[in-house]
């Protein structure tokens, strides 16, 4: 069984470096315009559907043409309690210069006032194994967070160290899960256009 994974749409503050997290900021203009001007990967146009149940990701999933959506909150971004609406910038000036320190490193990252990674990973290891015990592809819509939770979860990536590999955002991540195994079965799939 295939899950491609999708992040949302361009929104306003993704253009201005803000941290989104939980809170509820729609597509822009520019997002909406971009995402209806695709689709999901051939493979997945007709696969079950899942989203987030922000409305960033509701709303890429259906301009994507996708149907029959089944929100799950599992797909959240992480929660990053008090930085979250803040640039990287006004952190550091808000919490000193070592605010990212103090948060720590890998899984043990937690966000000022926010959610644990370990949480995170652990909520979208449940999602993918959960639908991964089924037989039909599936595409989920969802956030950067859990895109690089499912990453590090299909290869052993501790989050200690830049990515090893690219994950470019405006593309699918493409998971194959069998029993409980999961790997990576496609990175950057591109969304084709309409």
């Amino acid at each position: 069984m295939k899950i491609a994974l999708i992040r949302h749409g361009p929104t306003a503050w993704n253009a201005e470096g803000r941290i989104q997290g939980r809170l509820d900021v729609p597509l822009s203009d520019e997002g909406r315009s971009k995402m209806a001007a695709l689709r999901a990967p051939p493979e997945f146009e007709t696969a079950r559907a899942f989203s987030s149940p922000l409305s960033r990701a509701r709303e890429t999933a259906r301009l994507l043409g996708l149907t029959d959506i089944i929100v799950d909150p599992r797909l959240l971004e992480h929660d990053w309690g008090d930085w979250q609406g803040l640039t990287r910038a006004e952190i550091l000036a808000r919490d000193g210069l070592d605010a990212f320190d103090r948060a720590g490193t890998g899984e043990a990252f937690t966000p000022k006032g926010g959610e644990p990674t370990r949480d995170l990973v652990d909520r979208v290891r449940d999602f993918l194994l959960e639908v991964g015990s089924g037989s039909d592809h599936t595409v989920a819509v969802t956030h950067r967070g859990v895109l690089r939770s499912a990453y590090a979860i299909a290869t052993g990536w501790k989050m200690l160290s830049p990515m090893p590999e690219a994950l470019d955002l405006s593309c699918a991540l493409v998971l194959e899960i069998i029993s409980e195994d999961i790997r990576v079965a496609a990175l950057n799939v591109s969304l084709p256009p309409r």
